[in-house]
């Protein structure tokens, strides 16, 4: 399971995320796009998303592979210019924990992020995964105000 979602200005992007038939994880519609004055707002966006699942899709071709589906809902010239003035968060389960991590822009695969693991919380299996909702809205909340 893999969510992910931007903050910027105030405004939530929450993408559904996808897993491919080759594994790895891609946002896809539907994208909730909505501005978050509190934690709640964004705990219940998050929510949302997560209700929606992590679909399985089938994995796309280098020839037919579609444009960021965030590209749409960004409001700017280019996608990779929305990227560097927002904060992207995840939210995940790995290695027998829950994960919520900032993410930073990759110093070594241009255009890519990764996982900022001085950064991240870990949280055991054992809470229930609204409180992992929780949390998450809460430190990406207060830590991207502006």
């Amino acid at each position: 399971m893999h969510w992910s979602f931007y903050l910027r200005k105030g405004i939530a992007y929450i993408p559904t995320t996808a897993k491919t038939e080759a594994g790895y994880w891609m946002a896809i519609e539907p994208v909730d796009v909505a501005p978050v004055r509190n934690v709640d707002e964004l705990q219940r966006l998050l929510a949302q998303a997560v209700g929606r699942g992590n679909p399985v899709i089938k994995t796309p071709t280098r020839k037919n592979f579609p444009p960021p589906v965030m590209q749409r809902y960004c409001g700017m010239k280019s996608f990779s210019a929305f990227e560097r003035t927002a904060a992207l968060w995840a939210i995940w389960q790995r290695d027998g924990s829950y994960v919520i991590c900032p993410c930073r822009r990759s110093v070594r695969y241009r255009g890519t992020w990764e996982e900022d693991a001085e950064e991240r919380t870990l949280l055991p299996l054992s809470i229930p995964f609204e409180e992992v909702v929780r949390k998450a809205a809460e430190r990406a909340f207060n830590e991207t105000r502006e």
